[in-house]
């Protein structure tokens, strides 16, 4: 991590990780931490290196990489992570489908404009293909995606890549975000993320 930083693991639920009742125990943490310590809320950023979250999303309030960074809490794209759709097999009803935009992170991907967002992936690490799909539903978006890939690497940090990206990390804390940007984006299928944003 960064110079300076206070870092806050909240362990999750199990399957449900930082979903569902994860994502509110995430948020009462953090919340938590905010009254008890003067944490700059331009600086706050989230880190993961786990399955889908291999990336750093620093915004302002909303914790997760892509799952909460993005309000979301799922892969990057449920249908091909899952292979749900794959030939030869029947596809889950359309109201299973339906519901995948609530956990798909490529399907608010327009939400991280306010908030620049680094991926770091190894590059031999199966999990890497969500960051592969978040940087083209991104660029679809008019985003970019700034990526990190360790070399020759399964799933954990290279070293060197590592220093690098803690680098730049530190470039956009040291910057801290925007207070009153001229411009937000929020996509949403839930009215629980209604009035939020990065």
């Amino acid at each position: 991590m960064p110079a300076n930083t206070l870092v806050l693991i909240p362990y999750g639920r199990f399957c449900n990780a930082t979903k569902f009742a994860g994502e509110v125990d995430v948020f009462e943490a953090m919340d938590a931490v905010c009254r008890d310590y003067a944490i700059d809320p331009l600086r706050t950023s989230v880190a993961a290196l786990d399955g889908r979250r291999e990336r750093v999303a620093p915004c302002g309030a909303p914790l997760g990489t892509l799952e909460l960074g993005v309000a979301r809490r799922g892969f990057a794209e449920t249908a091909i992570y899952t292979k749900a759709l794959a030939p030869g097999k029947e596809p889950p009803p359309w109201w299973e489908q339906k519901l995948w935009h609530w956990y798909n992170a490529t399907d608010v991907a327009g939400n991280l404009f306010n908030c620049p967002t680094v991926a770091y992936s190894g590059e031999i690490d199966p999990q890497k293909q969500s960051a592969d799909l978040m940087e083209q539903t991104m660029a679809a978006e008019g985003l970019k995606l700034e990526r990190f890939i360790g070399p020759q690497t399964a799933h954990k940090y290279e070293p060197a890549t590592k220093e690098k990206l803690i680098a730049r990390l530190e470039q956009i804390a040291a910057l801290g975000r925007d207070k009153r940007p001229k411009e937000i984006h929020l996509t949403t299928y839930s009215l629980q993320y209604s009035g939020e944003s990065c």
